[in-house]
């Protein structure tokens, strides 16, 4: 079995919209949102299928088509997951175990959508 990593257009987006992230969950939560139930695992859930799905487009550019769900997934999880321990040491900040389960979730149901398009036309 041979990896090949081949830096794409979707990897750069992939590695600055990280970044994006990570640069967002270092501020406290702006003051005055509406308290919307659920709204911030909405976001989650969003925000981290979307990266799970940028991650799964990188790959299938580079030509890595090992398991082409669980890596994505794998990946977006693991960064989530970092996103919370991240949080934990951002004052204002603090870290959840259901936010990092709605980060997986997001990204579950991206990929599971990709999959679906692509493999039942």
């Amino acid at each position: 079995m041979k990896l090949s990593f081949r830096l794409n257009t979707y990897w750069i987006i992939s590695f600055l919209y990280m970044g994006l992230i990570f640069f967002g969950s270092s501020f406290p939560p702006p003051r005055g949102l509406p308290s919307i139930p659920f709204l911030d695992k909405v976001a989650h859930l969003v925000a981290f299928g979307i990266l799970a799905s940028l991650i799964y487009f990188a790959r299938e550019k580079s030509g890595a088509h090992v398991r082409p769900i669980f890596i994505p997934f794998l990946i977006a999880f693991l960064y989530g997951v970092s996103d919370e321990i991240h949080q934990y040491f951002v004052p204002g900040r603090n870290a959840d175990v259901l936010d990092a389960l709605a980060d997986a979730a997001g990204g579950f149901v991206f990929l599971l959508g990709i999959h679906a398009k692509k493999y039942w036309k």
